[in-house]
Order: structure tokens, then sequence, then C-alpha cells
């Protein structure tokens, strides 16, 4: 006990410490577990929406194909432009977590729809993320000689 005693002082330094070294550990590492977890579950989100697409896109092939592009009838049509945007909601999704890795995914998935995007303006353009506006132009490229959207 006489040893506590003499030593108290500096114990309760080191404990003073040991609590400060304990915040600014807590204060750092805790915004990147905070960052890591909401990236996980972005990732998983993301995904999840493109696993989504691809079941839209199994159950309604006649949508995904590119003679379907904006049919005459005005159900299909409203089904179809549905279908595309859905198609770049998911690819705003997932590029926003990585371009690298899916970018040749989703511009593959917007090929086919090249008659459908040539129809799109500035307008159209401004209302979605910078990536995904880059990609539908990049595909939309040389729509002056495209063919018309339906056939």
């Amino acid at each position: 006990m006489g040893w506590l005693k003499t030593h108290a002082e500096a114990i309760g330094a080191a404990g003073a410490i040991v609590m400060a070294l304990a915040a600014v550990a807590a204060a750092i590492l805790v915004p990147m577990q905070i960052a890591a977890n909401d990236r996980t579950s972005r990732e998983q989100a993301a995904r999840e929406i493109y696993r989504e697409f691809l079941n839209i896109t199994i159950q309604r092939p006649d949508l995904a194909d590119p003679a379907a592009c904006a049919p005459a009838d005005p159900a299909r049509a409203r089904a179809y432009e549905a279908y595309v945007d859905y198609l770049l909601y998911t690819a705003e999704q997932v590029l926003d977590l990585s371009q690298e890795e899916w970018e040749g995914t989703i511009a593959a998935r917007l090929a086919p729809h090249r008659p459908y995007l040539c129809r799109f303006d500035a307008d159209d353009l401004a209302t979605m993320t910078a990536p995904v506006a880059a990609l539908v132009r990049s595909v939309a490229t040389g729509c002056e000689g495209a063919p018309p959207p339906c056939r």
C-alpha cells in the first residue's frame, strides 16, 4: 500500500496518458472502420442492383434485344425505356464504386441500346453522374449515321 501512495501521482499520470492515447486511437480508427463498413455496404448494394438488372434481363430478354429499341407499342415502349433507365441507374451505382472494374461491363450492356441512347440530349445527360454521362456519350458516338431508333 505504501508503494501505491508513493507512486500514486505517477500512476495517475500514466493512466491519463493511456486514456489520451486510447481516445486518439479511437478518433482515428472509428472513422476508418465506419468508412470501410460504408464501402462494403455500398459494394453489396451495387452488386444487388446489378444482380436485379440481370434478373430483369433474364425475365424480359425482349427488352435487352437490340432490335427491341423503343418499340412502337406504347406499353412496350415504356417498358423498354424503364429497362434502359434501370440500366443507367445500375451504371451509376456500380461506376460510383469502381469505374475501372465496371466500365467495360456497363459499356457492353449499353452498346445494344445505342440507337436509343443517340436520342439523349444535353438535358438527359445532365441528370446523370459524370462517369455515366461520359459512358453514354462514348457509346453514342457517331449517332449521325445511326440506324433509326426502331426497326
